[in-house]
């Protein structure tokens, strides 16, 4: 299936390489609920000896994020890999996540029917909220 809403690559550093199951509990709670589709992930860890191996979905041996990614769409290989080891820092890991904003498809749909198209989609960081309402009350 093509994605007809907005898709994103999302980066997960993990310094220690401690991943926990919360996070996939809550992608497989977005994924159920029709919010996203995880179409493709990968695990990137580098060794503190400066070695570096990816994972699969499938390779992974997590069935439940393996059930939420299903069969991985191949947006994600060894050249992306390659992108961000260099900036991992030894004994630390990457999950790196594409998911299409199944929420958006119908808003997507009516755009292009009424013959608009959206020119950007950005995402403004949480922090950088949380910055811009200090900033606002501090000067109220």
């Amino acid at each position: 299936m093509r994605p007809t809403g907005p898709v994103e690559l999302v980066l997960i550093e993990f310094p220690r390489s401690d991943f926990r199951g919360e996070i996939i509990a809550e992608l497989a709670r977005l994924a159920d609920a029709g919010t996203i589709d995880v179409l493709d992930a990968l695990v990137v860890r580098k060794a503190d000896d400066g070695r570096v191996e990816w994972l699969e979905v499938g390779e992974s041996g997590d069935d439940e994020l393996a059930r939420v990614v299903g069969e991985p769409a191949g947006l994600l290989a060894a050249e992306d890999v390659d992108d961000i080891a260099d900036e991992l820092a030894p004994g630390s890991a990457v999950g790196m996540l594409v998911f299409e904003h199944t929420w958006a498809r119908g808003l997507a749909s009516a755009v292009r029917g009424a013959g608009g198209r959206v020119l950007d989609w950005t995402r403004v960081p949480a922090e950088a909220i949380d910055a811009l309402a200090d900033e606002i009350e501090k000067e109220n």
